[in-house]
Formats: structure tokens, sequence, C-alpha cells
């Protein structure tokens, strides 16, 4: 099984220039699943979620 951290798809989605990697993905994450702690490893549902609802950076 293939896990995704929120820092590989912020890349993916352009996201290279973030002071903190992967905040945008985890900020969407805390509001979608917010009763989740700890340590981000999204499946591919999930991180297909991500890049259907996390906006691409211009």
């Amino acid at each position: 099984m293939t896990t995704y951290r929120p820092r590989e798809l912020a890349a993916e989605l352009g996201y290279t220039n973030e002071s903190r990697p992967g905040r945008v993905v985890r900020e969407y994450l805390r509001e979608r699943y917010p009763e989740h702690t700890g340590l981000w490893e999204l499946d591919e549902a999930q991180a297909d979620d991500v890049r259907a609802n996390v906006q691409r950076s211009s």
C-alpha cells in the first residue's frame, strides 16, 4: 500500500517555496479530519481528496 505525506502532496501541487513544507495540505487535512492526531500518512483515497480540494500553487 502506498502512503503519502503532506510534504509530498504539496510539492506535487506546486507548493515548493513554503517555509514549512506541506503546510497548505496539513491545513486542509485539519479541517477535513479534525479528529486526527499525530503524523499524517495518507492512503490513496485521502491523497486523491487532497488533490481534488487543495488548489494548485500559481
